[in-house]
């Protein structure tokens, strides 16, 4: 027992060993513990919890009062919805409880959006209140960008009285809880009123728990209307949980092992990052080791790219490909991202790890040589720690690993500086400049939504956000990974509503900004000061792109189908001034920085302002002609 005292004491083994072997040799796991914290090995420095808070005894209400009180009783300030006549026994609540704002949208897509982008960048669960089957259907397509991303939001449904279970009447469905059944994390059909705390509690909760998402709960109307003599609210301080799961010891040290000895490890960085701030451990330990760290496709910029040993983001570069031998895959899933050549992933030839929440995706649709079920942020702090313990220092392998990721990042700087001057003067306006022209006027710890597809990526060429700084300091950028358009706006409402004090940006590609321009409503209802910068290219390239590499018959004539949205071309700023918005078109690049300065001033005074900007298409494929369009005109069919 000396020998292993003396071990930990002197730093040869970590805090997580020590336990394990004596757990090992018969002690139980807290005694463990309170010997490695005698020994002064402690890493938990959270208070203790010595005084458990009581319950909140609530007396003779409505169903809809109950939840109104739980809501204000776990520190809601928002709701977010479309309000129907189903949710009457909750809404008419509301009206006694101004703390609680009722945040109307004009379309459930938008409520979503909303909520997904106040949970994203405030870390807290939002609450959408939606209406019927019709609203449940309508909010499906953000319920899988929630999912998607692990964004803890609790979906309620108001829907048809109880005697109307069953009729297939208006506005009901049989079983309308398990409508996004394979896109939640828990979904509940509340049978009576007395348990709507219990409920949402358990959606709360359910919501949080690794790795996050939606939680959809399901109310009948009359179960609103119905009053309760008496419920208890458990206070929040006695439903937490923990996102602290550790890794197995042997995961951590097989990666240790492979960082240590193999020619050059690559880090991949996935959603999971967002709710973990994962940045400081794997920026450590990627310059510890001397590895390249690059973000999944239209992941969060939840590594800054200033980091000397940021890489860009998936697709792997080629140059990369050559390289590296050794893969590690963190809070992301691997997947082949589809349209892209069909080589493997990753390489059968590279060592490969995976560390994260979500057991669907750990290890099983992919090889690897280890992966876990466990914290990507205590798993990254847990190799730092086993390998600083080992002294590298004398490593040749890391030595020259550290100098070929140097010369790797400078060469791929200087290269997007190449590509921006030569496209600087570009018209119609490039994508590089935007982004530059945009990052000289942005505030140092500005919000970025980003919804940009295939110009997604000059976000984080362009728009530094700085590694030196706190993470409640430096830009964030904000993305999704769904695939599912509509969402950027109304997110960024969203970032805004819970960030008053810091300066949100959307920036969003004409086709997706179609798909929820309607959010420019509850913009300008609630005087949500964001600037939104439309990149118009008049078609959806990402699809225009796809079919090119089909290298059929769109392919030979060069008549691309459903993909042209430049004829009738769509006047952003009109639909703006539509919805009581300031707007602006800017078709020449030097007229950008004046307009985005215009931009700002609207935001400084509380205003919502939309910069359209004609912006070039992508010329890299050959043939590029978007002329063609699929025509016909009714007239010309009768």
């Amino acid at each position: 027992m000396f020998d292993l005292n003396k071990l930990l004491v002197d730093e040869e083994i970590s805090r997580r060993s020590f336990i394990k072997r004596l757990t090992q040799a018969g002690m139980s796991v807290g005694g463990a513990m309170a010997m490695a914290e005698a020994l002064g090995a402690s890493t938990d420095t959270r208070p203790a919890q010595s005084v458990i808070e009581p319950s909140r005894i609530v007396h003779d209400l409505t169903g809809g009062e109950l939840m109104a009180e739980f809501l204000r009783e776990w520190d809601v300030p928002f709701v977010f919805g479309l309000a129907g006549s189903e949710e009457v026994g909750f809404l008419d609540a509301l009206v006694d409880r101004p703390d609680l704002r009722y945040t109307t949208c004009i379309h459930e897509n938008t409520a979503m959006a909303m909520a997904d982008g106040y949970s994203r960048s405030t870390g807290k669960t939002s609450v959408v209140c939606l209406h019927s089957v019709a609203g449940a259907a309508y909010a499906l397509g953000q319920i899988v960008t929630s999912y998607r991303d692990r964004v803890p939001v609790v979906v309620t449904v108001g829907r048809q009285s109880t005697d109307f279970r069953g009729t297939d009447g208006f506005l009901e469905a049989p079983n309308l809880h398990t409508l996004p059944r394979d896109y939640a994390q828990w979904i509940w059909d509340v049978m009576s009123p007395e348990t709507i705390p219990e409920v949402l509690r358990r959606a709360f909760i359910l919501s949080e728990a690794p790795p996050g998402g939606p939680a959809f709960v399901t109310f009948s109307k009359d179960l609103w209307e119905m009053r309760v003599t008496e419920a208890e609210i458990l206070p929040r301080s006695r439903s937490q949980v923990s996102n602290d799961v550790e890794p197995p010891e042997e995961h951590v040290n097989a990666i240790a092992d492979a960082l240590i000895a193999r020619q050059m490890p690559l880090f991949y960085l996935g959603n999971e990052g967002v709710r973990q701030e994962i940045s400081a451990e794997v920026g450590d330990l990627a310059e510890e080791i001397g590895a390249l760290v690059m973000t999944g496709n239209k992941t969060p910029q939840i590594f800054p790219n200033t980091h000397p040993n940021y890489a860009g983001q998936h697709p792997i570069p080629s140059v990369i490909n050559e390289k590296y031998d050794t893969f590690w895959a963190l809070g992301v899933p691997m997947f082949k991202l589809g349209g892209l050549p069909r080589e493997p992933y990753v390489s059968r030839n590279v060592m490969t790890f995976q560390t994260g929440w979500t057991d669907f995706e750990v290890g099983r649709n992919y090889p690897v040589d280890s992966a876990a079920l466990a914290s990507i942020k205590t798993t990254a702090a847990a190799v730092l720690e086993e390998v600083r313990r080992r002294d590298t220092s004398k490593s040749s392998i890391i030595r020259d690993r550290k100098r070929w990721v140097e010369d790797y990042v400078t060469r791929r700087n200087a290269g997007i500086q190449r590509v921006l001057e030569a496209k600087w003067d570009a018209k119609p306006i490039s994508a590089e400049r935007i982004a530059v022209e945009l990052d000289h006027q942005m505030d140092e710890k500005a919000l970025v939504v980003n919804e940009l597809l295939t110009s997604e990526c000059v976000v984080r060429d362009y728009i530094p956000f700085d590694h030196t700084k706190d993470i409640t300091e430096r830009r964030r950028n904000y993305d999704t990974t769904a695939g599912i358009l509509g969402w950027g706006i109304g997110a960024a409402i969203g970032v805004q509503i819970g960030n008053p004090d810091r300066e949100t940006w959307c920036l969003s590609a004409d086709g997706s900004a179609n798909f929820g321009i309607q959010s420019l409503w509850s913009a300008a209802r609630y005087d949500v000061p964001i600037g939104i910068v439309v990149f118009n290219n008049g078609h959806y390239q990402a699809n225009r792109l796809n079919f090119s590499r089909y290298r059929g018959r769109m392919y030979e004539t060069n008549q691309y189908v459903g993909v042209n949205l430049g004829h009738p071309d769509i006047g952003y700023v009109q639909l703006a001034d539509g919805y009581g918005i300031e707007g602006e078109r800017v078709e020449e690049p030097g007229e950008l920085s004046a307009a985005i300065g215009r931009c700002k001033k609207a935001m400084g005074e509380g205003r919502p302002y939309l910069i359209d900007v004609k912006v070039a298409r992508a010329r890299h494929i050959p043939g590029w002609d978007m002329t063609y369009y699929d025509h016909f005109s009714v007239p010309e069919l009768t």
